[in-house]
């Protein structure tokens, strides 16, 4: 199972962050919108950019979604059941 975080921040921006929170997975950026665009994701406008509201989406191996979390407010027990939703489609055939 693998995990990636999405964000609208530059990749410098994202590399400082993550070294600084010592997140255990990459993030990757979506500085340009396309990925928002494409999969229509909730945005907002902060500080004068356009950022991506916070959800989780469970892709399988065949890129379904297989699940979706929104709108995250408890980040910690977000994370546990989205793990636990992706361990569960990993076991389904």
């Amino acid at each position: 199972m693998d995990v990636r975080g999405i964000s609208t921040q530059l990749t410098y921006e994202q590399q400082e962050f993550a070294r600084a929170e010592r997140l255990p997975y990459p993030i990757l950026s979506d500085a340009a919108h396309q990925l928002a665009a494409a999969l229509r994701l909730p945005v907002f406008r902060g500080a004068g950019r356009l950022r991506h509201k916070r959800l989780i989406l469970v892709v399988d191996a065949e890129r379904t979604v297989r699940h979706t979390l929104f709108p995250v407010t408890d980040i910690p027990h977000a994370v546990q059941e989205s793990l636990r939703l992706a361990a569960d489609c990993a076991r389904t055939p």
